[in-house]
């Protein structure tokens, strides 16, 4: 019954999911929006996106990095970092690529861990980061020139295996 609260999405926007693995949030947010522009820098994570949209006409999917997104300046409304972040070399520039391709009044939404010591991570899945504190995500948002950030945790998922989450927005000026 949640997924009934996309259709709050206004249909003319134009939203990147950056960092889109095999384009999971593409898959929720298409149907509700003229457009998706989904991003990866893993040609393994794009071609399971292309599997999993085939159809989805109002996605268009881009390899590319985050540090250098494949997108003109100001092209979206909402920029999605969803479970991205902690695998960029340099957050704080992804953050500001993030700001470039914005409109003005545009939106991201950030979703990524909480500080953590599971340093297995970043063997066993390529983690750079151990998670970012609400500082650390309000420095980079605000350095790459976004305004009002909101940054909070998440509730714990009890069927969660790994860190806890924080949930991030803030708006290009």
């Amino acid at each position: 019954h949640l997924h009934a609260l996309l259709a709050l999405l206004d249909p003319a926007l134009t939203v990147g999911d950056l960092g889109c693995g095999t384009g999971q949030v593409s898959e929720l947010i298409a149907p509700h929006v003229a457009k998706v522009i989904a991003v990866d820098g893993s040609t393994d994570m794009v071609q399971a996106a292309r599997k999993r949209l085939k159809g989805l006409h109002q996605v268009e999917i881009r390899r590319g990095d985050m540090e250098a997104l494949p997108i003109d300046d100001a092209q979206l409304d909402i920029a999605v970092v969803a479970l991205v972040l902690h695998h960029v070399p340099e957050p704080a520039r992804a953050l500001a690529e993030v700001h470039r391709v914005l409109k003005s009044g545009g939106r991201v939404l950030l979703v990524d861990m909480l500080p953590h010591e599971r340093v297995e991570y970043q063997q066993q899945m390529g983690h750079v980061w151990l998670g970012f504190s609400e500082k650390t995500a309000r420095k980079f948002l605000e350095g790459a020139g976004f305004e009002k950030a909101s940054i909070a945790p998440m509730p714990p998922d009890e069927h969660a295996k790994g860190p806890s989450l924080f949930l991030a927005t803030a708006r290009k000026r």
